[in-house]
């Protein structure tokens, strides 16, 4: 089997949780590009592999990972697309994403859209992927295996729009208490967007901040979170009428 590299935009780890499990289906180590991180270029040949995850915001990819997954290019390289979303909609993004990897030169293979733990709810899909996704997520990847063995690409419709949904910005608050941050600057290091000023961590720039949620979940002290009266008044309605279980899909 041909070298294997994860590529993901993971600021909750759920898409990577995601990713890593179809790619321990494949035989052999991986190799692993980090989105969050990573902002290079970089080219893949015809004999690499890709699995390519992403979350969706708002029925899109993030706008950041989608400026830094254009800048990977393939030479006809076969790609598993998948999408990791929070039980409520995926919209445009897996569509969006088949899209682009194709205008990047990469051979989809297949595509998936997967359920996870809501990033910014917490009350929606607890627990997610639990054992029945990852039994349906390894059915799609030794499916995924065969189509690259095979040589064949994908030819499902993958749903969605185009054009796409127009991004949005959520309204609610991302603060810090500051009375439990010890200045690690864990959550400088790791804001996509260089929202958080490194001589005051505690400080969000709001209108720069995506609400990607990684600063929160690699802040050490638990000291960072969602805040303010837009989020708790729309906690109850989202968990509400988000509750009702969707499953996996995927496509060939």
């Amino acid at each position: 089997m041909s070298k294997v590299t994860t590529i993901f935009f993971s600021p909750s780890g759920t898409t990577k949780k995601v990713v890593n499990q179809i790619a321990n289906n494949f035989e052999g180590e991986t190799v692993i590009c980090d989105l969050l991180y990573f902002n290079g270029e970089k080219e893949f040949s015809r004999e690499d592999i890709v699995i390519v995850g992403m979350p969706v915001f708002a029925g899109r990819i993030p706008k950041t990972a989608r400026d830094r997954l254009s800048k990977l290019t393939g030479d006809d390289t076969k790609a598993i697309a998948v999408v990791n979303y929070g039980n409520a909609h995926v919209t445009d993004a897996l569509i969006e994403l088949v899209d682009l990897l194709k205008e990047s030169n990469f051979d989809v293979v297949a595509a998936a859209s997967t359920i996870s733990h809501h990033s910014i709810f917490d009350g929606v899909a607890v627990g997610r992927p639990d054992e029945a996704d990852i039994e349906k997520i390894n059915e799609f990847s030794q499916n995924a295996i065969e189509r690259i063995e095979n040589g064949s690409s994908i030819e499902a419709e993958v749903p969605g729009n185009r054009p796409y949904v127009d991004y949005k910005q959520l309204p609610f608050v991302v603060s810090c208490d500051d009375s439990k941050c010890v200045f690690c600057l864990e959550c400088v290091s790791v804001c996509p967007e260089r929202a958080i000023p490194d001589d005051d961590p505690a400080d969000v720039d709001l209108d720069l901040c995506s609400r990607c949620t990684s600063c929160i979940n690699i802040c050490p002290e638990n000291a960072r979170g969602f805040t303010g009266e837009a989020f708790e008044a729309k906690k109850p309605a989202f968990e509400s009428a988000n509750a009702e279980r969707k499953e996996p899909e995927f496509y060939y």
